[in-house]
């Protein structure tokens, strides 16, 4: 067992300083209990939301307004089907529904088949609202529907307040066509067509038979919050019990927190498989080198101490920490070990364990200053998620380059592992003898100009679906609901302002023609409106007279046919007299214009309402754009592509941000190495260029997750080309063996001392790129698309910079 290094304690060799180091460690996990302990008030919480990985939107006041009355991120939607229109499977259908509704009780507020009955509206408005399948009925129809009114179970006492059932018709307006009570339960049907009107004459027991095929639907908005772990699962617990007892169910889900608790469990598993996959690579590889299995774990303490030292100093800055910055720091072993392979390698190759470290300090201390320099760079960007990132990985490598630098040259090295022959020296060799000659450099220039070239057709791709974990299942399952329900997804919508309410009910119906237009063009599938749920001011007052005009004169007739007294008539022109219209703000505040709230902004200075769209094509949003463009009483948004030209644009400012950065640390390498410098920018440089190329040919969009595994290409790059600059191949590398052994003279010691630093050297880069690889390729596995994206940048860029290597080192 060779002993510590026995060197002068003089700087960072001071023992106060180790215990310094012991003692921040200690603070920092006093931290990290503080946000984990359940009882604790400062407990911090687990983000799984993708909005919470990007910047504040730049949008307009009445935009944002908008996007606030869209509140649906607590409210999810379940349809329950049958596979067959039996009565035996209608029947398990229904069983399986309620014991949905019973398991959801506890998490959330269901709404129940009574919102229905809360359509109902005030009988001094009803007289305005005429449903439009009225609107044609003769004197003698508007007589036989007063008269069926009147016979009907409490017909007589809405023989004043609503002589001709408005309230019925309207009711059955407001409500879907498919959707109707049954059972006491919701029933959601196919709709046979758009826009079809229901019939408000459906019983229970014709719903029934007609709902073999169709679906109970449960609508509930969570008390909780969509993003809370014990809501989730919760919520997967009653879902997966519902399944396994009614296997023959089809079950139909939309709503924010199914999206959330798959990223959350999908996050969860990536962070354990590529974390231990990792690390059970990096202990394989560490043991087939160095043989000491014992020693292993005392050589990723610098990698635990690492994330001990990152975790919540990062958590306690940001308040939150998100899921994907947790995968991303499951990656971070591959880098900081780095640091320890350097290390251990010049211990057991160059120094036989017996001190001499202090030509392997500067290269170290620059690796992480050029490292952080990258990682810090993108601290500057405006997404915090990013910026989570940043702040992570740098702390995260200062941990463990401090727990290098202070603590691992205490220990002791087995005698073994400096023998000549041992594993370590025989591998070193090996790859010492992989040195490019002439037609490998004539070959590589010819690679890196082809390279170069082909980076004038690198195109960018700033598309959404790479921030969308969710499977293709969970997708089609909402679009689905989404269908069905007719309901618009509220990314896209239309801002429409007038002076007055009148005015705003005007122009809101005058653009339904324009969105039946683009439905017939199957350009847009639904939207939602108040012109959908009102008519016009003007139209309203046309109704009430027409029906002040009936009650007058029709309503005597249906009296005397029923052998009523007339003086009823009265009493219903009295009542009928005192009506009036409905405005938008009125109509809002009602129990029955609950849907209506997302689509009226209030305002005192203009009457303002939202239509909001769903299943809007590419040439739909375009026209949708187009209608706004040379209308200033409206504003279009579309989120989707304003939220796409936000990541194009903190792409195009992290690559500004990352080649500043290069710039920098270029110049100061120059000031370091001189003429040796193209050593240390070749595999770094080489590697981003060799990837963009590799990119550009396979037709791959260049997104802001590839320049993110570009960055990490650049640290670990960066690290591997300091080290051959540092310690460059040596003559004695290539000479006869036999000679060199003979050679004694002191020129000849201290050739062979700095050829063996130049093996150690190159056996820990080749460590360093091999977990690496083992650590950020296996991001490519990944089912989120932004890590799959980061991890196919590295697994083409850590191999590029690793088959650079032995050209930086000749």
């Amino acid at each position: 067992m060779t002993s510590p290094s026995r060197e002068p304690r003089k700087g960072l060799d001071r023992a106060v300083w180790r215990w310094l180091w012991a003692a921040a460690l200690l603070l920092c996990a006093l931290l990290l209990a503080a946000k984990i302990v359940p009882q604790s008030p400062w407990r911090g919480a687990i983000d799984t939301r993708i909005t919470a990985m990007l910047p504040e939107q730049e949008r307009s006041p009445l935009a944002a307004r908008a996007e606030s009355l869209d509140d649906t991120a607590n409210r999810l939607v379940i349809l329950v089907g049958s596979r067959d229109a039996s009565a035996a499977a209608r029947k398990q259908r229904d069983a399986a529904a309620q014991a949905l509704r019973q398991a959801l009780a506890p998490i959330a507020r269901l709404d129940d088949g009574k919102s229905l009955e809360s359509l109902r509206l005030p009988a001094e408005v009803q007289p305005a609202l005429i449903a439009p399948s009225l609107a044609g009925l003769s004197d003698d129809d508007w007589q036989a529907r007063a008269l069926r009114q009147l016979f009907q179970p409490g017909g007589q006492r809405d023989l004043i307040r609503d002589p001709f059932g408005l309230a019925g018709a309207w009711q059955s307006w407001l409500t879907p066509a498919n959707l109707s009570l049954s059972g006491g339960q919701l029933l959601l049907r196919a709709p046979a067509s758009a826009g079809s009107v229901s019939n408000e004459q459906d019983s229970d027991e014709q719903n029934s038979e007609e709902g073999g095929s169709g679906y109970r639907l449960i609508s509930a908005t969570l008390t909780g919050s969509a993003y809370a772990m014990s809501d989730q699962q919760a919520l997967e617990q009653a879902v997966n019990g519902v399944k396994a007892d009614y296997p023959d169910i089809r079950l139909l889900r939309s709503g924010l927190v199914f999206h959330a608790s798959n990223g959350a469990q999908q996050a969860k598993q990536e962070m354990s498989t590529i974390g231990l996959g990792s690390l059970i690579g990096v202990l394989l590889l560490l043991w087939a080198v160095f043989r000491t299995p014992r020693r292993l774990p005392l050589l990723l303490v610098p990698v635990a101490t690492g994330v001990l030292f990152a975790l919540p100093l990062t958590w306690w800055a940001f308040g939150s920490l998100h899921v994907l910055t947790l995968a991303f720091g499951a990656s971070l072993i591959g880098i900081s070990i780095d640091y320890v392979l350097h290390l251990e390698c010049m211990r057991r190759l160059a120094t036989n364990g017996r001190g001499g470290l202090a030509a392997l300090w500067p290269g170290l201390t620059l690796g992480l200053c050029s490292s952080l320099a990258a990682y810090l760079a993108i601290t500057l960007t405006p997404m915090p998620g990013l910026r989570q990132m940043g702040m992570f990985a740098a702390l995260g490598l200062i941990g463990a380059w401090l727990s290098v630098r202070l603590w691992l040259p205490q220990l002791p090295l087995p005698a073994q592992a400096t023998r000549e022959d041992s594993p370590a020296a025989r591998a070193a060799g090996c790859l010492a003898r992989a040195i490019p000659g002439k037609r490998s450099w004539q070959a590589l220039g010819l690679l890196l100009l082809a390279a170069l070239a082909s980076l004038y057709g690198l195109r960018s791709d700033d598309r959404l679906t790479q921030l969308n974990p969710s499977p293709a299942s969970l997708i089609s399952e909402q679009r689905e609901v989404q269908r069905l329900l007719a309901e618009p997804d509220g990314l896209r919508y239309l801002i429409v302002q007038a002076e007055t309410d009148a005015a705003l009910l005007t122009r809101l119906h005058a653009l339904e023609d324009t969105f039946q237009q683009l439905n017939a063009r199957q350009q847009l599938g639904h939207w939602a409106s108040l012109a959908q749920q009102l008519p016009t001011l003007e139209q309203q007052q046309a109704n009430l007279g027409a029906m002040r005009e009936r009650t007058r004169t029709q309503l005597p007739q249906v009296l005397s046919t029923a052998g009523l007294p007339p003086e009823l008539v009265a009493r219903a022109e009295q009542a009928i007299a005192d009506a009036h219209p409905l405005r938008p703000a009125d109509w809002v505040a009602l129990p029955a214009g609950e849907m209506g709230q997302r689509l009226w902004l209030d305002s005192r200075s203009a009457a303002i309402g939202i239509v909001r769209f769903g299943d809007v094509t590419a040439e739909g949003s375009a026209a949708l754009a187009r209608l706004a463009a040379d209308d200033d009483s409206l504003e279009y948004v579309d989120q989707v592509a304003r939220l796409s030209t936000t990541l194009g644009r903190i792409r195009s400012e992290m690559a500004w941000l990352v080649s500043a950065a290069v710039v920098v640390i270029s110049l100061l390498l120059a000031l370091r190495y001189r003429r040796s410098t193209w050593r240390a920018l070749l595999p770094p440089l080489g590697g981003l260029v060799l990837t963009l190329s590799a990119l550009t040919l396979a037709g791959v969009g260049l997104n802001l997750f590839h320049l993110l595994g570009l960055l990490l290409v650049l640290g670990i790059g960066l690290d591997a080309g300091i080290f051959c600059a540092e310690h460059p191949a040596r003559s004695a590398e290539k000479g006869n063996p036999a000679r060199r052994a003979n050679d004694k003279t002191e020129q000849g010691n201290a050739e062979a001392t700095a050829s063996r630093a130049s093996q150690a050297s190159l056996l820990a880069i080749s460590l360093s790129c091999a977990s690496s690889l083992l650590a950020f390729g296996l991001l490519s596995f990944s089912q989120t698309p932004a890590l799959a994206a980061l991890g196919l940048a590295c697994l083409l860029g850590l191999t590029a910079t690793w088959c650079l290597v032995p050209f930086a080192r000749s």
